[in-house]
Parts: structure tokens; sequence; C-alpha cells
């Protein structure tokens, strides 16, 4: 049952771009993305593999966009915190990469720290966002591996460029 419910969170945010009406995207398309910043928040229930079991997350990070030929480049800095009875937090530096502006994949190699020990971890993130001007909302999923331990997030990713 429970690997049941982490494969429809993981799912989820998935089925939910596939619903996007192809109209909406012909208006964003027409709509000039000239923030070169983003600001944005992932926060959703995290599944810690090890402790077999969920806690909230959040994710705070703050991103360079770089205009490429063919899509956009994303560098930036991020912090995530998992609030279960053993709390970790994570730095990253994060590399972004975005097809189309709606789009983010994200590899963010980074240290994970928390209860007196630090360890590397890597984070694999992908959201996409619907675009408001400025607003970005929309949904997200990652895996972080760390030499501790592994999680899966689903969420809801809150974004802001300037």
């Amino acid at each position: 049952m429970k690997k049941a419910l982490l494969i429809g969170l993981i799912l989820l945010p998935f089925i939910a771009c596939a619903q996007v009406d192809e109209h909406e995207h012909e208006i964003h398309d027409e709509h000039e993305h000239n923030h070169h910043y983003h600001v944005g928040i992932a926060m959703g229930p995290v599944y810690v593999i090890g402790e077999n079991e969920f806690a909230p997350g959040l994710h705070l990070h703050m991103v360079r966009l770089i205009d490429l030929s063919k899509g956009e480049l994303g560098l930036g800095v991020g912090l995530e915190g998992i609030f279960d009875e053993h709390r970790h937090y994570a730095a990253s530096f994060n590399i972004s990469y975005l097809p189309i502006h709606n789009l983010t994949f994200t590899v963010a190699p980074g240290v994970q720290y928390g209860e007196n020990n630090y360890a590397f971890t890597t984070h694999f993130e992908c959201s996409y966002e619907f675009i408001f001007d400025r607003i970005h909302i929309g949904p997200v999923i990652e895996y972080a591996w760390a030499t501790t331990d592994a999680h899966f997030m689903a969420g809801v990713h809150i974004g802001f460029g300037f």
C-alpha cells in the first residue's frame, strides 16, 4: 500500500502537467519572459526511504537564468529542510536546465547536515510552472540521495521572477 501511495505521489505532478490545455501554452509562448532571477519555494510531503516514513519538507532556492541558443541555464543556491524527528537540512549549488521556460530540470550537489553529522548529497528535481506574469506555480518532484539516506518529494513549487 505504501509503495502504491509513493508511486501515486510521484506520478501526480506529471499527470497534472499532461492536462494542461494547449491554448495556455500558446499564450505563455507569446508572453515575453524578461526576468533573469528566480526565487522559489518547493514544499510537500517527503518520503524518507531509510526511515520508511513521511515528513513535511521545504526547499528554498535562488537562481540566475542565462539564455542559451536552446532554452535557459540556471545557476544558484538552495536550502532544504525535512522536519521529522531526525530533522536534517541541506545546502546546495543548483544547476538547472529549462528547455522551455515552464519546465525545469535541476541537479543540486551539496552538503546535508543534522544531528552532528555532515554528508555529501545530490538532489534531482523537476518542476513545471504555470506562469502568471512574474509569479510561477506548479507541481514539483524531487529525489535526493546522501551517503546517509535518500528521499522523494512530490509537492508544489511557487516562485517569483525578477
